[in-house]
């Protein structure tokens, strides 16, 4: 199997970019088609345990390692802020005090929300090129014979 994505990596088009390291398969875009949301994927090919004769592929398709850094950045950040500014507004409440920071922890789940929309924009702009990654696979496990589903 692996020696099929080998194959299938030199034959690829040449916005695929690929690097098998043992049994791990990474594949990425390349060229001008590259773009900050541009789609990262990882699997493995492993020999079935109940049938040698069959391989398992498992496997994630994803946004790049920067992507998912900067999201956790973010999603931290807004989250720690909104916690320790929360912590003050209840103890100022706690102490007798009117406090207005209260309406930061709305203001920070609708950070939160834009996060996540922006997140939502990127993953339909790579859309196109993770279907491109879906057929490399079904293209890698497909066998003569056999329906393709």
């Amino acid at each position: 199997m692996l020696n099929r994505i080998a194959v299938l990596l030199k034959n690829s088009p040449s916005n695929i970019r690929g690097q098998i390291t043992n049994n791990h398969i990474t594949l990425d875009i390349s060229g001008e088609d590259v773009h900050y949301w541009s789609p990262q994927l990882n699997f493995r090919v492993e020999a079935d345990e109940e049938n040698q004769h069959h391989s398992v592929v498992s496997g994630l398709v994803g946004p790049r390692p920067a992507v998912w850094s900067l999201f956790l950045f973010v999603y931290a950040t807004i989250g720690i802020i909104a916690l320790f500014i929360s912590f003050f507004a209840v103890s100022e409440l706690l102490l007798g005090k009117s406090s207005n920071l209260l309406f930061a922890f709305p203001v920070a789940l609708l950070f939160m929300l834009t996060a996540y929309l922006v997140g939502k924009y990127g993953e339909k702009l790579a859309k196109d090129q993770v279907d491109l990654f879906k057929q490399f696979v079904r293209d890698a496990v497909y066998f003569e014979g056999e329906k393709q589903h």
